[in-house]
């Protein structure tokens, strides 16, 4: 059982993608349901942005400002975050 579980978790990591950004990056940071519009429904945005990476508090994690040099409040994780590309 534990042979099994290890090849699993191995397969598994080894098609993980790592979003890594650097300072400056533009990115777009995920939608959730406090910042939702109001009856937008099934049709509403996914992501809003873009911003920018501020600063890397550690891999994955950083500190956003909007495009106005605004901070956004506290730490985002690189699971909510998506390169923008314009």
């Amino acid at each position: 059982m534990q042979n099994y579980q290890n090849a699993t978790a191995r397969y598994y990591n080894s098609h993980v993608k790592h979003r890594r950004f650097h300072e400056g990056d533009l990115v777009l940071r995920k939608v959730f349901q406090n910042t939702a519009e109001q009856n937008a429904g099934k049709l509403g945005t996914n992501w809003e942005g873009p911003y920018t990476i501020a600063k890397v508090i550690r891999p994955g994690v950083y500190e956003l400002i909007n495009m106005n040099g605004k901070a956004v409040p506290r730490s985002w994780n690189a699971m909510h975050l998506r390169k923008y590309y314009h």
